[in-house]
């Protein structure tokens, strides 16, 4: 290939992308644009490359090169939709959403027609959690590009959230057949499935989360394809959040029943608590090398290979259990806390989830999970009740100024991880979360917890329902309209009096 011929660094730059050869793919495309430094295009790929994926979330200095380059691109061709759609591209990985809506206007202005920029305005709707408007400008753009995929996985993600998930699908699946080898149209297919309770077809393709966003399957032991494991020395290796960790953490005695050695690698918070799980050898931290093992599998990847089912959910609790001194200091403490009482109603209340800074979808997931604690304010009207906060993370000064009449409890500062969060949970009556890993921590336990659902559910609590096949002593109090939690906390109220004037049981009949 001649050095000097920028043509060939653009197509050894393709060849790297699609072998995954990040750092190649990346020095070619440098080399190219030092030999055309005004060619819009080759700054667009060089810049969009630098601000795509985990250099977004991991590498301050190439986000903010890539940014100029966009920047430089369109200095030199101030009218490019390619250009404008790139640097809105970039803002909305950022989740700078105004700047993507302000980008979008231009877009619009230079160009009306543009299914991109109806479709990148589907999306921001969705983060922001406005799904009609979502709706709508994914309409648009099937319109103007019905045989571009992009279009129709927006469309169904705004329907998804609108708890339309067997339209979504419709629409997933036609995104597949138009781009064959595409993965985002399959994994979002993967969770309408799911939401519908079709779980042996959903977790199939729930598997080709590998294959976006710079995911990686463990490399280092051959991956456990559900073959005889009885011998072996089988590690659980935990890959998204810690709620996703405690919920899936519950295959970990399935599998030492059928007589493999199970290690798991999870996250630092969890170590001392998974370490307790019967059936469960070792644990390690996920920040550390792996152990060595005979095989490895991803969390999330058991439920398919144990072929779960609606009707084969291993439900039996608990399946987690809290350390017995810890247990004892907790049941101590409240016994000598004058708030607390014999006759009063324990319930520890969660307001917020993690906000995930630092990536986009979890992230607008978030602002749309979790409340001030001042929302909580009817609650405090409910008479008999002990509030102990079982809140972590930057929302917990919050506990300082609780709403008038709720007497909160805190003693957050003293807990360092999962397992002591559990065995407090062990000496209440009651959990009161957002849909965050302490309502798996409650549910895990098998202690009774209420969990305030966002409209646009997660797939994991199903359509329509107020309780939920994977944790018996729970019960889901739904938003009926996006955003709108007033309504859900005076169902949640008005239960919680029942409860508490008449001792009825807080979980659903088992």
């Amino acid at each position: 290939m001649d050095p000097a011929f920028p043509a060939g660094w653009d197509w050894l730059a393709r060849l790297a992308g699609a072998e995954s050869l990040d750092e190649v793919r990346l020095r070619a495309m440098l080399r190219s644009v030092r030999l055309t430094p005004a060619r819009p295009e080759a700054l667009v790929a060089f810049g969009t490359a630098l601000t795509d994926g985990d250099r977004v979330r991991g590498d301050a200095r190439a986000r903010e090169e890539g940014v100029g380059i966009l920047l430089r691109a369109l200095a030199l061709d101030p009218a490019s939709p390619e250009v404008i759609g790139a640097l809105a591209g970039t803002a909305f990985r950022l989740s700078h959403f105004p700047e993507v809506l302000r980008l979008i206007r231009r877009l619009h202005r230079i160009d009306p027609q543009s299914a991109n920029a109806y479709a990148m305005r589907s999306v921001v709707a969705t983060m922001l959690g406005d799904f009609d408007a979502a709706i709508a400008h994914g309409r648009c753009a099937v319109l103007l590009a019905p045989g571009e995929a992009t279009p129709w996985i927006n469309l169904a993600l705004g329907l998804h959230a609108l708890q339309h998930p067997e339209i979504a699908a419709h629409y997933n699946r036609r995104a597949a057949r138009l781009d064959p080898g595409g993965a985002v149209g399959r994994f979002n297919l993967s969770l309408n499935l799911l939401a519908m309770g079709e779980l042996a077809r959903g977790w199939r393709l729930y598997e080709a989360r590998w294959r976006m966003g710079g995911a990686r399957t463990p490399d280092h032991a051959p991956l456990w394809d559900g073959s005889d494991p009885a011998g072996r020395r089988i590690l659980l290796t935990a890959e998204q959040g810690q709620g996703d960790t405690l919920h899936f953490i519950r295959y970990a005695p399935l599998l030492a029943t059928r007589g493999a050695r199970v290690e798991a690698q999870v996250q630092p918070s969890l170590v001392r608590l998974v370490s307790l799980m019967p059936g469960v050898s070792a644990v390690h931290r996920s920040d550390e090398p792996p152990p060595l093992c005979d095989a490895v599998i991803p969390l999330l990847s058991l439920p398919r290979l144990f072929g779960t089912t609606l009707d084969t959910i291993p439900a039996a609790i608990p399946y987690l259990r809290a350390a017995p001194a810890d247990e004892a200091r907790w049941r101590d403490r409240l016994a000598g806390e004058h708030r607390v009482g014999e006759r009063r109603l324990k319930v520890g209340l969660v307001w917020a989830g993690d906000s995930h800074a630092a990536h986009l979808s979890a992230n607008a997931v978030d602002g749309r999970r979790s409340l001030p604690l001042a929302a909580l304010a009817p609650l405090a009207s409910v008479p008999g009740i002990a509030w102990i906060s079982l809140q972590k993370g930057a929302p917990a000064a919050q506990a300082g100024t609780p709403p008038p009449g709720m007497d909160l409890i805190d003693w957050m500062d003293e807990v360092t991880d999962f397992a002591d969060t559990g065995a407090l949970i062990t000496q209440l009556d009651l959990v009161i979360s957002v849909d965050t890993s302490v309502c798996h921590l409650a549910g895990g336990l098998g202690k009774p917890v209420w969990v305030l659902s966002r409209f646009d559910a997660c797939w994991r609590w199903l359509i329509g329902r107020d309780d939920t096949p994977w944790y018996p002593t729970m019960r889901l109090f739904r938003q009926e309209r996006p955003g709108d939690w007033d309504p859900v906390i005076a169902r949640l109220a008005a239960r919680l009096r029942i409860v508490a004037d008449h001792r009825v049981p807080a979980a659903p009949a088992l």
